[in-house]
């Protein structure tokens, strides 16, 4: 059971437009004609009510055709309505009117690539996305991310240790950026499981809970290092809470399973 547990990986999707995750708006400045308030349509945006903001954003463009902002919001619409081709659209004629905001257009282009899968095509837009912003704590956590998936090729039973290499230096460098941000911790924390250096993988999904005690990736993880190294007190503890967070089913089932193992 052990190695099926080990491959596991559990990393957190930073959406564009998501709740409760951080988000890359674009910090241009809003074009805004007479009459429209595009910060009130962002609002909108945040609060789920993506409707709303889609039929007032599509209404401004129909005015007024070349609003990059007013493209880039859209696209970050489209893109929590599902409507992916239509939301690369968006933020591509966005980048075409306002080259300045390739940082946050790439990004999010990355986030819609790795959404459908196309991993190969996410690490080009973040890496466009870092060319632009080096330093953006939430591009090298997505770039770590997708890197982390790519290690496990399909049917992999064993990492790719190149890909987990770039893995760990993306999830770093996010971490000199942001120290202690929750995302890159738990990244960092699976990669110290799969190279089997337990301690160190407490040590830091331990350091992520104290950041967001609620964290369910964390909590997950953290529980199955617990079990690895024999602390089975925590590990039941850790994964309860888990179970708590209303985890996805295929994370539910391994933490019963290692909880009856543990001996719950």
């Amino acid at each position: 059971m052990r190695s099926r547990l080990a491959i596991i990986i559990v990393v957190v999707l930073v959406l564009v437009g998501g709740v409760a995750a951080a988000v890359y708006f674009s910090n241009q400045p809003p074009e805004e004609p007479a009459g429209v308030d595009l910060e009130a349509i962002q609002g909108k945006i945040e609060a789920g009510d993506f409707e709303t903001a889609r039929a007032e954003l599509e209404a401004i463009l129909a005015e007024d055709a070349e609003n990059a902002e007013a493209h880039f919001k859209l696209g970050l619409t489209m893109f929590n309505l599902g409507e992916f081709e239509d939301a690369r659209s968006h933020f591509n004629t966005s980048l075409t009117l306002d080259p300045e905001r390739a940082a946050a257009v790439h990004h999010n282009l990355g986030v819609l690539a790795y959404q459908i899968g196309d991993m190969d095509t996410a690490v080009s837009e973040f890496e466009a996305a870092l060319s632009a912003d080096p330093e953006d704590a939430d591009t090298h956590y997505q770039l770590g991310a997708t890197y982390l998936i790519l290690a496990f090729p399909m049917g992999a039973m064993e990492p790719d240790l190149d890909r987990l290499q770039q893995a760990e230096a993306e999830f770093n460098k996010s971490l000199a950026s942001e120290p202690d941000k929750p995302e890159a911790l738990v990244g960092l924390g699976n990669i110290h499981m799969l190279q089997g250096d337990m301690d160190a993988a407490i040590t830091t999904l331990e350091r992520a809970i104290e950041q967001q005690p609620e964290m369910r990736e964390a909590l997950f993880a953290l529980g199955r290092a617990y079990a690895a190294v024999g602390e089975t007190a925590k590990a039941k503890t850790t994964l309860t809470t888990f179970l708590q967070t209303d985890p996805p089913a295929v994370w539910a089932e391994q933490a019963e399973e290692l909880l009856t193992s543990l001996g719950q």
